[in-house]
């Protein structure tokens, strides 16, 4: 099998760089809700915060402790998933910025995330001078090793934020290493420390388990259903771009079904592709992809795949398989995809 590989820290942002020039147009926006006492419905609200004796708190983050003497005022974050539990978790008025977003922010906290200041976007961190001319309390990014951390590309190193007075979190991922151990639970530990960082530990919690209900029903209801095996399709045409590894494989393994492709492919050819004898396959969008566009491609060049000639290829908005507050949302949307019979209502999230 030919097989093209990366070194990938964040797939999904990856694939949202290799398909920025690739001229298709969008597919639908997310749609989330949060808790009842999230963003949506608590902006502002400082006051949910541990009192000042709850501190000092500590927390272990990518090999280093990290103790906060108070619940940080002001935040940069890097990137839009820990800005997303940010918000979900009511912090909207600690964050003094972010860099940029690479999807429409969910419908539960799209109203809150419209008032935060932009010193990015979805494809350029802020510079040094930039980011440290914020003189923010606490930098939160998605893995401390390269991107927005590069110094290369002008951006603040992680050692030169610190001497600048700011504490620096990693969410979800540490180096480029972990990304193929992401799983759909991963959001769970950075919610977590949030909660700890920010005294709201019990509304960390309870969105916690809403998201465990939500998998919940998705593994009910798959249990004794077929596993089905599957393509997960992002766009190119040769060689083609597939999600796996990662949450990408958790998902789809635990929606009942089983990805075609190892853990580290990230360009396929298209003969192996044909190969594959997926049964279905997905087609995930960002936005600015058209899935029309993508699946008459497949159809077009794959007509022999059982997955083309059954007609199972399914959308999904790779927004939605991210590690942030809308994954369940994701994995519910797969689990219909691949068991097409199913009809999970699918959550708000």
């Amino acid at each position: 099998m030919i097989r093209f590989k990366f070194n990938l820290p964040i797939l999904a942002f990856i694939a949202v760089i290799a398909l920025s020039g690739c001229g298709s147009s969008g597919g639908p926006a997310p749609e989330t809700t949060a808790p009842a006492n999230s963003a949506s419905n608590s902006a502002g609200s400082s006051n949910t915060a541990s009192p000042a004796s709850a501190y000092p708190v500590s927390i272990e983050n990518c090999g280093r402790t990290l103790t906060f003497d108070a619940a940080p005022e002001s935040i940069v974050s890097l990137w839009q998933a820990p800005t997303e539990m940010m918000l979900a978790l009511g912090l909207d008025d600690r964050i003094t910025a972010v860099a940029g977003n690479y999807a429409a922010y969910p419908n539960s906290i799209a109203k809150a995330a419209e008032a935060l200041p932009v010193i990015g976007n979805s494809m350029s961190w802020p510079s040094k001078e930039v980011l440290l001319s914020q003189a923010p309390d606490l930098v939160v990014g998605q893995s401390l090793e390269g991107f927005a951390f590069d110094t290369s590309q002008g951006y603040a190193s992680v050692e030169q934020i610190e001497e600048g007075g700011s504490q620096v979190y990693g969410s979800n991922l540490c180096s480029s290493a972990d990304a193929l151990n992401m799983t759909i639970e991963t959001p769970y530990r950075t919610l977590r420390d949030f909660g700890m960082i920010f005294g709201v530990s019990e509304r960390a919690e309870e969105f916690i388990t809403q998201m465990e209900e939500k998998k919940q029903k998705v593994i009910d209801a798959v249990k004794d259903l077929p596993v089905q095996k599957v393509a997960f399709y992002n766009g190119g045409d040769g060689p083609l771009i597939v999600l796996a590894g990662g949450i990408y494989d958790d998902a789809i393994a635990k929606a009942g079904g089983q990805n075609v492709f190892p853990a580290d492919s990230v360009y396929i050819s298209k003969e192996d592709f044909a190969a594959s004898n997926a049964d279905v396959i997905l087609i995930g969008t960002f936005e600015g992809q058209d899935f029309a566009t993508l699946s008459d491609y497949i159809t077009t060049n794959f007509p022999n795949l059982p997955a083309v000639k059954d007609g199972r290829l399914v959308e999904i908005p790779v927004a939605d398989t991210d590690a942030s507050i809308s994954v369940m949302r994701g994995l519910t949307e797969i689990a219909n995809g691949i068991h097409s019979d199913l009809n999970l209502e699918v959550p708000a999230s």
